[in-house]
C-alpha cells in the first residue's frame, strides 16, 4: 500500500512539472528559421518542451539595419507577449543574438533561468571577416565611420564595433555594447543584479571561427588597448571590476565555458550537433512546477 502511494505521488509530481521553455535568437543576416535545426534537437530531447525562435521585424534585413537598442526592445516585447514564458525560461543567443538576449536580460529584467550564448560577441568585433556577411557598402561605412551617429543609428554591427585603437571613442560613442557591458562611469546595478540572478551563464566559442574577430569575444575576451593581443580572462577590466557580475558568477560556480571546433556558420547546425547535445542540452533539463 505504501509503495502504491509513493508511486502515485511521484507520478503526480512528474505530470505537474513541465520543462522550462526555451527562447532562441538568431545571428546577423539570418532569420528565425536559421535556429530551427537547434530547436528540433531540443524538442526531440525534452518531450513537450515549448521552444520559440524569435523573429524581429522582417528578420534578415532588420538584423543588420535596425540598431541593437531597437532589436532588444522588440525582443522584450515579443517575450512579454508570450504567455508560455511568464513563469520563466532558458534563453539561447547565437552570434549577434548573444548580445541581444543578454541586453534583454539586463534591461528588461526577464525571468531567465539559464543564459546560453553560442559563438557570441560579448567583447565586440573588429575586423573584416564578420562584415563579409553584409553588403559591401555597409562594410565600408563601418570600417571608416563606425562611431559616427548616422552609422550607429543605421547599422547594427556598428553598435558593437570595438576598435582597440579607439577604445575611448568606443566607450563614448558606440551606442549599445559599452552600455550593457557597464563600461561607462558608474555601473548600472540593475544590469549587474539581473545577471547575478541567473542560475547559469554559459558561453561558447569556436577555436576555428573565421567570422568573429576576435573569436575569443565569445568568452568575453577582446583585444587589449592599442593591440591585437587578446586580453586574458582574469586580467580584463570586465572581470577585475566585476562590471556585470562575471567574477561573482564565476565565484558562485555559475559560469560555464565550452570550446567547439566548427566554422561559425555551422555552430547551430549538424556539424556541431554532438557538441550541442553533450555540452548545451543539459542546461535545458530543468522544470517548472
Amino acid at each position: 500500500m505504501i509503495c502504491l502511494i509513493f508511486v502515485l505521488l511521484i507520478s503526480t509530481v512528474v505530470s505537474s512539472s513541465i520543462y522550462r521553455p526555451v527562447v532562441l535568437m538568431h545571428g546577423i543576416s539570418s532569420t528565425a528559421a536559421g535556429m530551427e535545426e537547434l530547436a528540433g534537437w531540443i524538442r526531440t530531447s525534452f518531450l513537450g518542451i515549448y521552444v520559440i525562435s524569435v523573429e524581429i521585424g522582417n528578420g534578415k534585413e532588420d538584423s543588420f539595419l535596425l540598431p541593437i537598442d531597437k532589436q532588444v526592445e522588440q525582443f522584450c516585447e515579443i517575450v512579454y507577449s508570450d504567455e508560455h514564458l511568464r513563469q520563466g525560461f532558458n534563453i539561447v543567443g547565437y552570434s549577434q543574438g548573444s548580445i541581444i538576449v543578454r541586453g534583454a536580460i539586463e534591461r528588461c529584467s526577464l525571468p531567465v533561468y539559464n543564459l546560453i550564448t553560442l559563438s557570441g560577441i560579448h567583447q565586440g568585433i573588429f575586423g573584416i571577416p564578420y562584415l563579409l556577411q553584409l553588403p559591401e557598402e555597409f562594410r565600408e561605412l563601418i570600417t571608416k565611420y563606425a562611431y559616427e551617429n548616422p552609422v550607429q543609428n543605421a547599422i547594427s554591427a556598428a553598435n558593437y564595433w570595438r576598435d582597440p585603437n579607439q577604445l575611448n571613442r568606443y566607450i563614448s560613442d558606440c551606442h549599445f555594447l559599452p552600455d550593457i557591458n557597464n563600461e561607462r562611469g558608474i555601473p548600472n546595478q540593475i544590469y549587474r543584479q539581473n545577471m547575478i540572478k541567473l542560475n547559469a551563464f554559459v558561453m561558447t566559442y569556436s577555436d576555428i571561427d573565421q567570422v568573429v574577430t576576435p573569436k575569443e569575444s565569445g568568452l568575453f575576451m577582446g583585444y587589449q588597448p592599442n593591440s591585437f593581443n587578446i586580453e586574458t580572462w582574469n586580467n580584463s577590466r570586465q572581470f577585475k571590476e566585476d562590471l556585470i557580475g562575471l567574477r561573482t558568477l564565476w565565484e558562485q560556480g555559475k559560469l560555464f565555458t565550452f570550446t567547439s571546433h566548427v566554422r561559425h556558420q555551422d555552430v547551430t547546425h549538424a556539424p556541431n550537433k554532438d557538441f550541442i547535445m553533450k555540452n548545451i542540452l543539459p542546461f535545458f533539463n530543468n522544470t517548472l512546477s
